[in-house]
């Protein structure tokens, strides 16, 4: 059923409930598993650099996040692929990374309660059901 698998990470607790459920999907059905984090650089900056400082500061926090947390996928015997791109616009970003690559599933985390994820699930999920054409499931946080 799902041949290639996208996930969005943010580092965040919910993040890896929906790693962990990406990777039963993968298991289940020897599925490509693929991480993806977009690393905003504010536009208003105002400098090249201050947008670079801030765009690596993203960067580096996004991979060590994920870094530790890879186990999880190679535990379970799923191989999983981890990129960042970099872009002031995360819902387009990921939605046309997943419609170029031609991922079958998107999985990501929203925060029912409305607190903001931390750099990535602010209202992305949100905006994906509007802007994606790749199917979508969303996992939410645990009732308070």
């Amino acid at each position: 059923m799902f041949q290639r698998i996208l996930i969005a990470w943010d580092g965040s607790a919910l993040a890896q409930r929906a790693l962990d459920a990406a990777i039963d999907l993968a298991r289940r059905y020897e599925a490509e598993l693929v991480t993806i984090s977009v690393a905003n650089a504010p536009p208003d900056a105002e400098t090249a650099a201050d947008r670079d400082e801030s765009a690596g500061a993203a960067r580096r926090y996004l991979t060590e996040t994920f870094e530790a947390v890879r186990d999880r996928a190679t535990g379970a015997g799923v191989s999983v692929e981890h990129i960042v791109v970099e872009s002031a616009d995360a819902a387009g970003a990921l939605a046309g990374y997943a419609h170029d690559h031609g991922f079958d599933l998107v999985v990501c985390g929203h925060h029912r309660s409305g607190r903001a994820g931390r750099l990535l699930l602010r209202g992305i999920s949100d905006e994906l059901l509007r802007r994606s054409s790749t199917p979508l499931l969303i996992v939410v946080d645990d009732p308070a």
